[in-house]
């Protein structure tokens, strides 16, 4: 029997601008399997900027602020086919319920099967998030009716589409304020991380800015809301004048992505930055303190360890991420 081809398909993830990121190899793939389907993508408001332009993407769909009691027919309405909730919070699970999907599709979680009707089991052991996540539609493939697919699964890497405008708007005022010149590689650091156990010290982010910037390298460190003093304290610890400053504030991830785009390296704890900046191609340098490298960080396509333009260090001392970067920016040059 030929399984019937789902006709509209949500997914879910609510927040975070690497959790997101991190999901979007699931819609590339969705859309390659199913190019006729509606697919839509399930988020809070404040974060729907990390899918736009997304060309797989036939909607966003915004998690109701307002007007909570309107939500569950709305929802329905939309005849969704399949569900799939990687979030499997309460929002979420919520969410997915109210779908009235005839499939609703989760990894294995305290929430009971009236809410999602297919759980998985979660791979063993740790893998790229990217890889888990696709690994759901693996494993869930075949409850739907549809064991012949075939996954094929890899590394793929997260996507962010940033408007060409944006990023030459930022090229011009980076090149007007000095600090993107021929010979002198623009080097990002974000010392920044939601949580206090993912921080490398301040101290240490200073004593590699401040080698970068005595090797002819320039110097931004990134802040968002509420994080410039922490910016502020690492470019006065460098004390390197010019060459170390504070990056200037980026509007939300559209922004930072066309800013991200023009930097040689980012040097950055595990944060939604990061993310960003391998979505772009930039070559990364994260600093590991608490969290699984393996599930955040790309795996090298070719072999054992990690993507070579995205390499890790775990608790390292300040000599270790300086070699590191001029490894990434010997690479850069020679590519």
């Amino acid at each position: 029997m030929i399984p019937r081809l789902p006709r509209a398909i949500l997914v879910i993830y609510l927040k975070r601008i690497g959790d997101i990121l991190l999901t979007t190899p699931v819609i590339a793939q969705l859309r390659a399997l199913f190019p006729q389907a509606q697919i839509d993508f399930l988020v809070y408001p404040e974060y729907a900027d990390v899918l736009e332009g997304n060309p797989h993407l036939d909607g966003i769909v915004l998690f109701p602020g307002r007007r909570p009691w309107l939500w569950p027919g709305a929802m329905a309405r939309r005849r969704y086919d399949w569900v799939f909730d990687f979030l499997a919070n309460g929002a979420s699970a919520w969410a997915s319920f109210l779908s009235r999907a005839p499939h609703r599709i989760a990894f294995e979680s305290r929430y009971p099967r009236f809410v999602h009707n297919i759980q998985i089991a979660r791979p063993a052991g740790p893998l790229y998030s990217p890889l888990e996540k696709l690994s759901l539609l693996e494993r869930a493939f075949p409850r739907l009716g549809a064991p012949g697919w075939d996954m094929r699964l890899r590394y793929c890497r997260p996507e962010l589409f940033i408007p060409q405008a944006g990023k030459d708007a930022w090229g011009k005022t980076l090149r007007g304020d000095g600090f993107k010149r021929d010979g002198e590689p623009l080097i990002l650091l974000c010392p920044q991380s939601r949580r206090a156990t993912r921080r490398w010290s301040a101290s240490g982010y200073a004593q590699v800015a401040r080698a970068l910037a005595e090797s002819g390298a320039r110097v931004l460190c990134l802040w968002g809301p509420g994080e410039e003093t922490e910016a502020a304290r690492v470019v006065s610890l460098a004390g390197n004048g010019p060459r170390v400053q504070t990056a200037p504030q980026l509007k939300d991830t559209q922004d930072l992505g066309a800013f991200l785009s023009h930097a040689d390296c980012l040097v950055t704890n595990c944060n939604g930055t990061k993310h960003v900046a391998v979505a772009l191609g930039v070559p990364t340098l994260t600093i590991h303190m608490s969290s699984d490298p393996r599930v955040w960080n790309p795996p090298n396509p070719a072999g054992e360890g990690f993507h070579p333009l995205h390499p890790v260090l775990q608790n390292p001392q300040p000599e270790a991420v300086l070699q590191a970067v001029l490894k990434l920016l010997a690479a850069k040059r020679a590519a």
